[in-house]
């Protein structure tokens, strides 16, 4: 739809306003009478029947046939129909605000309204209302985009969530479920005695974590401060107050990368527990997965990833240095040099020497065992090159006592029993610390209002972090963390629809985030000639996964997505779909070259045939990661 016709129907339905208010009609009144949600009808009709009732909602169907109408209205538990006689609807009168049947022209798909009538059932069977008065109560003056079809652009999905929601019922589901499973996790921490506090978003001193933290500043104090990437110090601080279990669901900000599972703006419950050590935190964690699968959705069984995860049944608990021995038959915890560490890595394939006999198990950990880990799993005894801030195991220092929980062959978790020396933390943080990479986040900042509430004394402490966003992902088989954020961080950006309606002569637009499609549904868009490309030359950047799970014994699989720069004016498109499967294993260079050849199958020749006047290279593809 060109923008001029969406702004000659909004001006119409600005002019239907207006008519609305020479009838003496408020379009924008402030309350409405509703005595009932649509669910509730639906599920009493045998004893609401024939009583009257008023419900209200967004419009999203009419169909006016002379002295009969029928429409539907949608509220947030469901959608209901109202059937309308000429003479059975009272007429427009301004003093109570009804909206009398002639004039019904004025309504518009969209519009907010409120109907009142009788329940009762169609001759087709459908439970209805037979309305006897009628309420405008918000004209819409934009219209809804077609209810069949709904949004199929990505960048206009994740910009105009609201639009998603009111036409996919999946979709306002699932963000209704988030709230559910918050809900539910309060639920099950309050239950075991834990106290939530709020704890400060804004802090002089970021820590808790290794990240790029965002700055700000503080006029009132002048001085500078740092958005939460956790708020675990001040949690222990709560420890050291005297609460022995205390819990916050906070927002954390990461200035880091975006991408399917990581965005700078998150969620997370994070729990701090005194005179316990990890393996408590084991039985919790794995209590609250059960206790939010079956209070929320009433199942334990999930599809995550194209497999079926049971969190009714035992987690597993392995360690890390075991998980490894099992998988390729390497101990790394009889190695006393690091040449040995390296030889097995060596002898398992991995030609890349590693620092630390700690670091070369970790290696050997996420190439063979990680993504293998499918049911939930929890992998224990890291090493403690990788673990400052945990406290050595008693029988084996060169462990600690640590977990992470795998779901699917994903990271769903980190957990530790906490550092209570505060001299060692100290020595640990300083050992680390670089004053001309204070903000880099690649290491643990000195916080010495920190440390002095430590020197009073932390009991034995641990505590679990489990990010909702990862959470809702699992239980709701969603693939992008876009899809459980309601209002992911994109880039600002006016539309030319919004500059000639709001009258902005010289928008300032920044690039619009980087679009991502199938590649059916980028040669649909282009077919119908709503995607074109910007540049006359392009670059298509292939991207490769490898994985050891094979479609057959012996066998590996790859996935894959393209980068195509020049496509949009200022941002990335990115194709994904491209998927390779093979009897035997994959190596890179084969991977590689088997996507190169399903480009040149599906891309290229589809360049060449839409669009022959411009230029697409293609470069040499990139392993992102072999399994």
């Amino acid at each position: 739809m060109a923008s001029h016709q969406l702004v000659d129907i909004r001006n119409g339905r600005i002019a239907k306003a207006v008519s609305a208010r020479s009838l003496g009609l408020n379009p924008y009144p402030s309350r409405s009478r509703r005595t009932h949600y649509v669910q509730a009808i639906l599920d009493q009709f045998a004893s609401l029947e024939g009583q009257t009732v008023t419900v209200a909602g967004r419009l999203m169907s009419w169909r006016k046939q002379g002295a009969l109408a029928f429409a539907h209205v949608q509220d947030q538990t469901g959608k209901l129909q109202l059937f309308l006689r000429r003479n059975g609807v009272q007429p427009t009168d301004a003093k109570d605000g009804s909206l009398g049947y002639a004039e019904t022209h004025l309504l518009d798909l969209g519009d907010i309204i409120e109907a009142t009538g009788q329940v009762m059932r169609t001759d087709r069977g459908e439970i209805s209302v037979m309305v006897s008065q009628l309420r405008l109560l918000t004209k819409a003056i934009r219209p809804l985009p077609d209810q069949w079809s709904g949004l199929k652009d990505r960048e206009q999905v994740l910009r105009k969530r609201y639009l998603d929601t009111i036409l996919e019922p999946s979709s306002f589901d699932r963000y209704a479920v988030v709230c559910k499973m918050v809900a539910a996790i309060r639920s099950f921490l309050n239950g075991r005695g834990f106290l939530e506090f709020q704890t400060p978003v804004l802090q002089p001193q970021y820590g808790g974590g290794t990240a790029k933290p965002f700055k700000t500043h503080v006029n009132a104090l002048g001085c500078e401060m740092y958005l939460a990437i956790s708020h675990e110090l001040y949690l222990k601080r709560l420890i050291v107050g005297g609460y022995d279990k205390v819990y916050t669901i906070g927002r954390y900000f990461r200035n880091e990368g975006i991408d399917r599972s990581h965005h700078p703006e998150f969620s997370m419950v994070e729990t701090m527990t005194a005179y316990e050590n990890y393996e408590y935190n084991m039985d919790l964690i794995e209590a609250m997965f059960r206790h939010v699968a079956v209070s929320v959705f009433g199942k334990t069984e999930f599809t995550v990833r194209g497999h079926v995860i049971d969190f009714g049944m035992p987690w597993r608990r392995v360690s890390m240095s075991e998980a490894v021995r099992e998988k390729i038959g390497a101990d790394f915890r009889a190695c006393q040099t690091l040449d040995e560490a390296n030889a097995l890595l060596s002898a398992a394939g991995i030609h890349e020497p590693q620092p630390s006999i700690g670091e070369a198990l970790v290696k050997a950990f996420e190439v063979f065992v990680e993504k293998e880990l499918i049911q939930p799993t929890l992998v224990h005894g890291h090493p403690i090159e990788i673990s400052p801030l945990a406290k050595p195991l008693p029988d084996d220092p060169r462990f600690v006592e640590r977990f992470e929980i795998f779901i699917a062959g994903m990271e769903c978790g980190d957990n530790w029993s906490e550092q209570n020396d505060p001299v060692q933390l100290l020595a640990t943080w300083r050992k680390a610390y670089r004053a001309d990479e204070r903000d880099a986040g690649t290491f643990h900042t000195l916080d010495f209002d920190f440390i002095e509430a430590m020197e009073y004394g932390m009991p034995p402490t641990t505590g679990i972090g489990p990010g909702i966003e990862r959470m809702v992902m699992i239980f709701t088989g969603q693939e992008n963390i876009d899809d459980v954020i309601f209002f992911p961080l994109m880039r600002p950006a006016i539309s030319p629809l919004n500059a000639e309606v709001y009258g902005i002569q010289d928008p300032v637009v920044a690039p619009v985030e980087d679009l991502a499609l199938s590649f059916e549904e980028f040669e649909s868009l282009c077919k119908e000639g709503l995607l074109k490309p910007h540049s006359h030359h392009l670059t298509a950047k292939p991207h490769v996964r490898v994985w050891s799970v094979a479609p057959a014994p012996g066998g590996s699989r790859a996935s894959g997505h393209i980068e195509i720069e020049g496509f949009l004016a200022n941002s990335v498109l990115r194709l994904a779909g491209y998927k390779i499967q093979s009897a035997e294993v994959l190596s890179e260079a084969d991977a590689k070259k088997r996507i190169l050849e399903l480009l040149e199958q599906s891309l290229a020749r589809f360049f060449r045939d839409t669009f022959p006047e411009h230029r697409l290279t293609v470069a040499p593809a990139t392993v992102l990661q072999a399994a």
